[in-house]
């Protein structure tokens, strides 16, 4: 019986971990306007709204990208094997 359970992601999961790590390790330091426009409404779903543009708040990004790495290691939210 096999002890690891194989996992694979799509393509585009591995695009968003892929960036969530490089804005983690500070790699990637263009914020917003450097997250390709299909991956922003991922970033977007862990970030809390600025209270007066109602948009994204710039400062939760680097918070958003560690919570993208982590459902990425327990496999939740877009990396939950029923996403794909």
């Amino acid at each position: 019986m096999p002890l690891v359970h194989s996992f694979s992601m799509t393509r585009r999961q591995i695009e968003l971990l892929e960036h969530a790590l490089r804005l983690v390790a500070k790699l990637a330091e263009t914020g917003w306007d450097g997250i390709p426009a299909e991956l922003r409404p991922s970033f977007a779903r862990y970030m809390s709204k600025d209270c007066w543009t109602g948009r994204c708040d710039l400062l939760d990004l680097r918070p958003a990208a560690l919570m993208i790495v982590r459902d990425a290691i327990v496999r939740a939210g877009e990396f939950a094997e029923d996403e794909f």
